[in-house]
């Protein structure tokens, strides 16, 4: 939650949240201007029995009788368009089509799945759906009719290299075809995309600055809260001195050991005496005494 919290802020910061979000926009914009456009052409086939569908009399005074090509759909027809579909999405077919890998222009071929006009019906006839998106109008155009003509080249191979006769060969139909249109919804994408990453690495830079910035502020202060944990030693009373091993007692004033409560010794007093040289020793006397 408090992430949230602190990315709210700083996208209302105004030093922050607007110069990001105008710069992303501006990146959108070079990128739907400077994007290259997209042309997109579809073609939808149909594969058809011949009428005397797929036999041949031997006997040419008795020739078989005739049906209606759109009534002899069956799964073999299927069959074949799975066949053709396969064929050409292999790499060797793509290439000698134009299609690259990796490169500016993309092709579908498959039985109209990638096609919502077609989802209801690829289960019903052997659909053959082509597709082709490029950056201009003339190669999307030119790699379309390339792939119709390879279409209908490996079917006559195919039904060629397996004796079929002539007048049965399957035959390959154009059902409906979309010319050449622009596509604008590429640009459109393309300006989406740069707009959402320049916003994560602008808000997420901002973010991570901002944190540095909190943690320098605040690695300081951490010692002090320490050392002011830990209490100082007392001070020690400036009269306070030690000198050969003795204690004594300096005061240049009224201080608290005078105002105490217990009266100095007398060693205590002759010691002090005796260091400061304010009194006689008490002894000297007798020691003069006795040398007279």
């Amino acid at each position: 939650m408090a992430f949230w919290n602190d990315l709210l802020g700083l996208i209302r910061n105004k030093r922050v949240g607007p110069p990001i979000l105008a710069l992303a926009l501006v990146l959108a914009l070079v990128a739907f201007f400077v994007g290259s456009p997209r042309y997109e052409t579809e073609s939808s086939l149909i594969l058809t029995a011949p009428p005397s569908g797929g036999t041949l009399s031997m006997d040419p005074t008795k020739p078989v009788g005739l049906t209606n090509p759109l009534l002899q759909y069956n799964d073999g027809l299927r069959t074949v368009a799975g066949i053709l579909i396969l064929a050409l999405n292999s790499k060797d077919e793509l290439r000698k089509l134009g299609i690259e890998e990796n490169g500016s222009t993309e092709i579908v071929i498959d039985d109209g799945r990638s096609n919502a006009d077609l989802l209801g019906v690829v289960t019903q006839g052997p659909f053959i759906h082509i597709k082709v998106v490029s950056r201009t109008a003339e190669t999307a155009k030119g790699i379309l009719e390339r792939a119709e003509r390879r279409l209908r080249e490996e079917l006559t191979s195919y039904q060629t290299s397996l004796g079929a006769p002539k007048s049965t060969f399957i035959a390959v139909n154009n059902v409906a075809l979309i010319p050449v249109e622009y596509d604008g919804g590429g640009k459109l994408q393309l300006a989406v995309e740069v707009l959402v990453v320049a916003l994560l690495f602008g808000f997420g830079a901002a973010y991570l600055m901002w944190i540095r910035r909190v943690r320098g502020r605040t690695a300081p202060a951490e010692p002090a809260e320490d050392e002011a944990d830990v209490p100082e030693p007392a001070a020690e009373p400036e009269a306070a001195k030690t000198l050969n091993g003795r204690a004594s007692v300096i005061s240049e004033g009224p201080s608290e050991n005078r105002d105490s409560d217990d009266p100095p010794t007398e060693e205590f007093a002759r010691i002090n005496g005796e260091m400061l040289g304010l009194a006689p020793d008490p002894r000297k006397p007798d020691q003069d005494g006795r040398a007279g």
